[in-house]
């Protein structure tokens, strides 16, 4: 194992490990920003500051508002449990709920009448159902009024989404690799949950870049790679958190998987020279890690 880590570390350019972009000196935005204020990526997002359908406010990412700075002072390595209560909500009707805790999936409706969503759940076979007391591009306040409660959960959000919906992270189809299977799985099933939790992780550095987005923090994200400025390494044994370990059938096959990414990381990888820019850095070899898999047994 410490051969594999070091050999990591030969090839990468070790910065200071960060979660959050304003600590990195060498992750500035290089973006381009035009006359009217957006990215230049705005050609792949929806901005919804002029939306005046309903449905198409609410299908976007919505935090709740006191879990919106959370993230900020969260490390991967926190030893603390915090709520971040979250949906994501997708245009085709399908949602993935609170991915940084324990996930739910499942489909959702809105009422236009009675300006109501309900939530169906897959995963538990329940649903909830939420009144929208105020909606604006950034802000979603809701009832949950199937346990007669009154309480305003306010909810904010960034005001976009993106146009393909498969290039967002959350969507649940990026996510499929989460769902416990049921029975034991072949090695080329698991090898595939593998290459689907790099091609999640891809997604996410992408829309980061992509939005814009000031803080980063991979806490709560299943995992058995550390994310650092500059530098992936594969986590130590005893370091794998119980919420990567359950995206498999049990221990055994979980470890099958991180034997496989342990021997993918050993691989040699170019890094990008002269790029300054850490999450562009290591998106470029996560994406070759994506296309090397295949040849690892």
């Amino acid at each position: 194992m410490i051969k594999r880590i070091f050999a990591a570390i030969v090839f990468s350019v070790i910065l200071i490990s960060c979660n959050n972009a304003k600590e990195n000196p060498g992750n500035e935005k290089e973006d381009s920003v035009g006359e009217d204020g957006k990215a230049e990526h705005s050609d792949r997002l929806i901005y919804l500051d002029t939306a005046r359908n309903l449905y198409n406010l609410l299908c976007q990412d919505w935090v709740m508002a006191d879990d919106a700075d959370a993230l900020t002072d969260m490390s991967e390595d926190s030893k603390f449990e915090i709520p971040y209560r979250s949906f994501y909500l997708a245009a085709n009707g399908t949602f993935i709920k609170n991915p940084r805790n324990a996930m739910d999936f499942g489909n959702w409706q809105f009422d236009d009448a009675d300006k109501t969503i309900t939530f169906n759940y897959s995963s538990l076979n329940e649903k909830d159902l939420y009144k929208i007391a105020e909606i604006g591009p950034e802000v979603l306040k809701l009832k949950n009024i199937s346990i007669n409660s009154s309480t305003i959960l306010p909810f904010v959000s960034s005001g976009k989404r993106f146009k393909d919906m498969n290039e967002d992270p959350y969507f649940i189809e990026n996510n499929r690799w989460r769902i416990k299977p049921l029975k034991n799985e072949s090695d080329a099933a698991i090898h595939q949950r593998l290459k689907e939790n790099l091609h999640f992780f891809i997604l996410f550095y992408k829309s980061i870049l992509i939005k814009d987005d000031k803080t980063v923090s991979f806490w709560g994200l299943p995992s058995c790679f550390k994310w650092y400025g500059g530098g992936i390494f594969i986590k130590q044994k005893e370091e794998l958190k119980e919420n990567w370990i359950s995206c498999f059938y049990n221990r055994d096959q979980a470890m099958k998987a991180y034997d496989l990414a342990d021997r993918l990381l050993s691989q040699k990888y170019e890094w990008p020279k002269g790029e300054k820019n850490w999450l562009k850095q290591n998106l470029y070899v996560l994406e070759q890690m994506y296309k090397k898999i295949d040849e690892i047994h």
